[in-house]
């Protein structure tokens, strides 16, 4: 429930120390179409634009080099500090949802994934520093907390110039919050829906009286439960960082962060979708089928460091670094998807699994980037390289023989479900089950000419040595000896071009080309590693900022061809691989196209909009549709207005999506001799479907603030993604209607 008047005068008792100002602020056939609409289930229940970090000398992620929103030549998003403030979004899982043509897949309750059009999100940067977001049974990437961060850029489209790997979907760069020049802070009290309690504290400024070393401190806690039964989260943050200017023209930056997502009671699947005689299933949207004892346990710690030295008037150099400790450790038991009895039964034998998993990333990029004269103009130059490393190693330590009690095929009930239910010894070994090195240097160079006041050019490249080593280990712990594809060493010179023509000084149009190169660890039924996909990334559009800098106008087209193209494989068997992994098959000839459009920024004062609209589409060589499971279309309008006299603001926003569906077997409604259901091709869906934000803030004095944020607010019943796994169809439901509470005080 809400916070309530304890909340606000606490705050207001608290309001007279000093706040923290943010920094930066069926029927029998040969096939079955089957729509599974959630909805129907119950309920229990004034400057430029920089894209990127610091205000003068910054990078863009695409390039590194530091142009506007209108001088990039592709689609471009910034979510800045106000936004997430203003729509509380505490997480960056929040922030993608709100982000331009992302559209969020949940595998379970502790499971995301970002999709931008048609492909699964990769690519991810720490201050422009190469990082990955990966997620499978082994692989569960922390999900950042935006109490570590000032904001978000999302670059659309191939961006593997500076990152190494081109991914045609998107690369998201969170720019981590800078040690202040003057003592400044806040901190945050809310509750609301779902027992959801969180603090969140925040102070810096000057450590000497010159000014010249900077710090700042952030720590957050949330305890939360969820609308999906048994399920509790505790979520520790702490941030710092101290900035040391060491001459007028040397900077040194350093800091830690450490996360630590504490799920207990936590899913680990997704809901039932069909019934054994074909009809749809009628869960609530609370529905899970987690054991008590089923817990995921992710810690994170970080530590960066970076130097910077102006090389006269024109020239910047640039060093960083970022180190990432990670370890998971997985205790979980779920009921299959399948196609249970109307009684609950039948749904066949349950999955358990207990893993602990070491993550280390060590990343460098360092460059050099500055000014030349030529032919009478000047052009901007970058050249540096990176190195990427990700040392990843899974433990033999697993569950031992079930207890007494343990559900198998003939007893698992799932209406009603029983969480109770004993968990198996835990038998611990130092042993390995499998070991995974991924190294990845590269260098590249990019120029960005100026032959004329109204013609920009930008032309580039990078090569790529890019290696994974994978070691399977037997049972005794002994090394398993390798087969044909346990190294995957690929060498790739990347090519990119943009031109930016400005037909005035509020409207541009672009170009662009990049190469698409991503290597994969996915495995195909014989347990060898899988060919990188390569392609091209082709984009075109308009960008305009009729009111200035401050509000950008887009429209874009872009079309993107692929070769071995990752899909899971349809004949293969789930989780038959080492490391519960399922296997996959390689596709080529796969062709994506489609539009967007985006409006970003201040059209008037007080006034704030960020809407867009993006259509993708993506087709084998047969004209068959891939990847359907995301929608053709994606359109939101998130929006604020400051009412006269500068104290309430009122906003909202409104996300809509198309159908997704999925192709697989479904229940014809016959059954064989054994009681089986017969099963014929067909597909799974979810209708297209809308959900409505609304908020509410006042300023009560210059330093409290009282504001309420309702997501969800119509409650729609909707699943976030349909999908063929793990034993049959299943979906998992988006949040119901949510409420929070939230004071701010700033000093």
């Amino acid at each position: 429930m809400l916070a309530g008047s304890s909340l606000l005068s606490m705050a207001l008792v608290l309001a007279g120390a000093p706040v923290i100002d943010p920094a930066a602020t069926p029927s029998p056939s040969s096939s079955a179409d089957v729509v599974v609409d959630a909805d129907t289930a119950p309920d229990d229940q004034d400057q430029d634009i920089v894209v990127t970090g610091e205000k003068d000398k910054r990078p863009t992620t695409a390039m590194k080099l530091p142009l506007t929103l209108k001088e990039t030549p592709q689609s471009v998003t910034v979510v800045d500090r106000q936004r997430i403030e203003d729509f509380n979004l505490t997480s960056v899982i929040e922030v993608l949802a709100q982000t331009p043509g992302v559209t969020i897949s949940t595998t379970d309750s502790n499971r995301t994934n970002f999709n931008i059009r048609g492909f699964a999100v990769r690519n991810f940067q720490l201050d422009g520093v190469p990082t990955i977001y990966q997620v499978s049974g082994y692989e569960n990437s922390a999900v950042g907390d935006m109490a570590i961060y000032d904001r978000v850029e999302v670059i659309r489209g191939a961006a593997g110039l500076v990152a190494g790997v081109g991914d045609p979907s998107a690369t998201v760069n969170l720019i981590r919050k800078r040690a202040p020049a003057e003592f400044r802070g806040y901190y945050t009290m809310q509750g609301g829906s779902f027992s959801t309690y969180r603090f969140e504290g925040d102070v810096g400024g000057p450590v000497t009286k010159d000014g010249s070393v900077r710090a700042r401190i952030v720590a957050a806690y949330t305890d939360r439960a969820s609308y999906i039964d048994y399920q509790h989260d505790r979520i520790p943050v702490l941030y710092g960082t101290i900035e040391w200017d060491v001459t007028p023209h040397t900077r040194l930056r350093v800091g830690a962060d450490y996360l630590r997502t504490d799920s207990r009671g936590s899913g680990w699947g997704s809901v039932p979708l069909l019934y054994s005689d074909g009809t749809k299933t009628n869960f609530p949207r609370s529905f899970s089928t987690a054991a008590n004892f089923n817990q995921w346990l992710r810690e994170t710690t970080t530590v960066f460091a970076s130097v910077e030295q102006d090389i006269g008037r024109d020239w910047v150099a640039r060093v960083s670094y970022n180190g990432r400790r990670g370890d998971n450790d997985s205790t979980l038991f779920n009921a299959p998807n399948g196609y249970p009895n109307r009684d609950g039964t039948g749904i066949g034998t349950p999955f358990s699994f207990y893993g602990e998993v070491d993550q280390n990333e060590d990343s460098v990029d360092g460059y050099i980037a500055g000014k030349v004269r030529l032919f009478g103009r000047e052009h901007e130059v970058v050249g540096g390289l990176n190195y990427f490393e990700r040392d990843f190693a899974a433990g033999r330590t697993a569950f031992g023989t079930s207890p007494p009690g343990y559900p198998d095929a003939a007893t698992i009930d799932i209406d009603p479900w029983n969480p109770a239910i004993p968990r198996p010894p835990i038998v611990r070994t130092d042993a390995l089950l499998f070991s995974q090195d991924l190294r990845q240097i590269g260098g590249y160079g990019v120029v960005r000419l100026n032959p004329a006041d109204w013609l920009k050019i930008i032309a580039g490249a990078r090569y790529t040595d890019y290696r994974v080593d994978r070691n399977d280990y037997n049972a005794a712990g002994a090394l398993v000896p390798d087969g044909p594809n346990s190294v995957q060493h690929e060498k790739k010179w990347a090519p990119y071009g943009g031109v930016v023509v400005d037909l005035t000084k509020a409207v541009s149009l672009y170009a662009s080309y990049a190469s698409v190169f991503n290597p994969v660890s996915a495995r195909d039924v014989n347990n060898d590693i899988l060919p990188p996909t390569t392609g091209a990334n082709y984009e075109a559009g308009v960008k305009a900022t009729p009111f200035g800098e401050g509000f950008t106008m887009s429209v874009a087209g872009f079309h993107i061809k692929q070769d071995n193209l990752t899909l899971t494989d349809p004949n293969g068997i789930p989780n038959s691989l080492p490391g519960n992994l399922t296997p996959s098959i390689s596709v080529s000839g796969i062709k994506t196209w489609g539009g967007e459009a985006e409006v970003s920024g201040d059209p008037l004062p007080g006034w704030t909009i960020n809407g867009s609209y993006t259509y993708a589409r993506t087709e084998d060589r047969t004209g068959l549709r891939v990847n359907p499971f995301f929608p053709l279309h994606v359109g939101r309008v998130y929006t604020t207005y400051r009412l006269p006299g500068d104290r309430l603001t009122i906003g909202g926003g409104v996300t809509a999506q198309s159908r997704i569906f999925d192709r697989g077997n479904v229940p014809s409604g016959r059954f064989n001799a054994n009681g089986t259901p017969v099963l014929i091709p067909g597909t799974v869906e979810q209708g297209a479907y809308a959900t409505v934000d609304l908020l509410g803030r006042y300023k009560i004095t210059e330093r409290v603030t009282l504001s309420v944020n309702a997501t969800n607010l119509l409650d729609k019943g909707y699943y976030r993604n349909v999908r063929f796994a793990f034993g049959g169809p299943g979906g998992f439901y988006g949040e119901p209607r949510r409420v929070m509470g939230n004071i701010r005080v700033a000093f």
